[in-house]
């Protein structure tokens, strides 16, 4: 799974996409991120993860908070951190599942809006 921040080059943009994965790596990322709707972790750390490729050097962390905040800037550059509530990562974890079975080339989803930076998910990167 690629990880890249696209600061322009679309009307949708900034934003950051997650592609470029068959379905065996989104549902092992999905049980990940359930973990943060369902309580049992605070954050995770994508660009860290063994099947992520961060291009550009992208970073970004999930992290459980009190609002959706969705994606926000860090404090380094190409560094962000997606911020959401335990039911915004519910939620998040629900719309991922499609992407679970095998054969869903050219699928994509809009999995934060909040914020100025949205979070796609695109099997093969387009949208």
């Amino acid at each position: 799974m690629r990880l890249e921040y696209l600061p322009d080059g679309s009307p949708d943009c900034p934003l950051i996409r997650l592609y470029d994965f068959d379905h065996r790596t989104v549902s092992v990322f999905r049980r990940l991120v359930a973990e943060l709707g369902n309580g049992s972790r605070r954050e995770l750390i994508v660009h860290d993860l063994p099947d992520v490729e961060a291009v550009g050097g992208c970073q970004l962390v999930l992290e459980v908070g009190k609002r959706n905040l969705g994606v926000i800037p860090s404090r380094s550059a190409n560094s962000f951190s997606c911020i959401l509530t335990e039911e915004g990562w519910e939620n998040v974890a629900y719309l991922m599942e499609p992407f679970c079975e095998p054969g869903q080339a050219g699928a994509f989803q809009w999995l934060s809006d909040e914020g100025k930076i949205p979070l796609l998910l695109s099997v093969n990167g387009q949208w």
